[in-house]
């Protein structure tokens, strides 16, 4: 009877395991970026960089820093100075209402070309990853995997997704070029994708500015 409560117990913890490690996963976010004199030569800043990464794991329907959507003063600071707060206590606030699971707050690099590496934890039902770090120097432009599902279409976690970084602009303010002085946008515009000079054509990017890899551990 004893051995036979032993086998009860230990099926019964490793089915919960299971389907812990069904309902969950982490993911190693590689940003590999390609910002340099030769694929971006126009205006190409000395002093190249990018801010500490920032973001959160949260629900798919979760509208924080989405493109079409109005900045907030925390986005406003990360993209205009690559501060992480107060856009930190902004997404602790909707993870406490229950928008999301948790905050990352990750590396910076400190030239143009490179790579940031950060975990991020899902689960079922928070499945997306939105993170971001500040193209710098720069009027208020930015990074980033917006609301990027680690779902597929039969509902499990992807093993591994790659996705070209694309750089937005937060509608903060109405520099032209990287070095351009600051010049507040008024009234505030929406976040936008850039597409235009100096880092574009008008149509789209001048180049690969790099790669976003999700990988599953």
């Amino acid at each position: 009877m004893k051995n036979l409560l032993i086998i009860v117990f230990v099926s019964v913890f490793l089915f919960s395991c299971k389907k812990e490690s069904e309902n969950e996963a982490t993911y190693e976010v590689t940003f590999n970026l390609n910002w340099s004199v030769t694929t971006f030569p126009t205006d190409y800043p000395v002093n190249a960089h990018f801010s500490r990464l920032i973001g959160w794991s949260h629900a798919e329907t979760a509208s924080y820093l989405n493109v079409g959507t109005e900045s907030t003063e925390g986005i406003r600071l990360m993209a205009e100075g690559g501060y992480t707060s107060p856009m930190d206590e902004e997404i602790i606030a909707l993870i406490e209402q229950g928008e999301g699971l948790e905050l990352f707050v990750g590396n910076n690099l400190s030239n143009g070309e490179g790579e940031i590496k950060l975990e991020v934890k899902v689960t079922k039902d928070f499945p997306s990853i939105t993170l971001t770090t500040m193209v710098a120097p720069s009027p208020d432009w930015f990074v980033a995997a917006i609301n990027q599902s680690m779902l597929n279409e039969n509902n499990d976690f992807t093993e591994i997704m790659v996705i070209q970084a694309e750089i937005y602009d937060a509608g903060t303010d109405d520099g032209l070029t990287y070095t351009y002085l600051n010049q507040a946008t008024s009234p505030k515009g929406l976040i936008t994708k850039i597409v235009d000079a100096p880092l574009g054509n008008g149509t789209a990017l001048n180049g690969s500015f790099g790669t976003i890899t999700f990988k599953k551990k």
